[in-house]
């Protein structure tokens, strides 16, 4: 087996494995929305996923050290930041977590349970991802 095809090999059952997981998983987005704002413009639905699978990784890196800093201000802006992304593209339960985040922080409430809502948000952020991937796929 050459090395290009063993790549497409991995390729392809990276796909497979996140298919099947998303088969065995409630979804956690729902495009409805999204698509009904530009029923005609897959391109507009398209970039919005792009972004979002570009950016959201590196805002939840970034609002974790911040977390592990406590840095507060820094983690409600992330916060803020990832619940407005996360709610364009349907993604509810994560963006609920970072407006609770959010809200605790502005209004200086408990926040040693910050790192477990993160640690909630990290799982379902993941899959999100491989459900924006999916939908990717489908759009192209």
């Amino acid at each position: 087996m050459t090395h290009g095809s063993l790549l497409s090999c991995v390729a392809f059952l990276s796909s497979l494995y996140c298919f099947i997981s998303l088969i065995n998983l409630e979804k956690v987005i729902n495009l409805q929305n999204l698509m009904a704002v530009s029923p005609q413009n897959l391109s507009f639905v398209r970039e919005i996923l792009e972004v979002y699978l570009a950016n959201s990784p590196l805002d939840m890196a970034a609002l974790k050290e911040r977390i592990d800093e406590s840095d507060w201000e820094q983690v409600r802006y992330f916060a803020h930041k990832l619940k407005s992304s996360s709610f364009i593209i349907g993604f509810e339960s994560g963006g609920k977590i970072y407006q609770e985040i959010e809200t605790r922080i502005k209004d200086k409430e408990d926040l040693s349970d910050i790192p477990a809502l993160m640690d909630e948000a990290i799982s379902l952020c993941d899959r999100a991802l491989v459900e924006v991937k999916m939908h990717l796929k489908t759009l192209m």
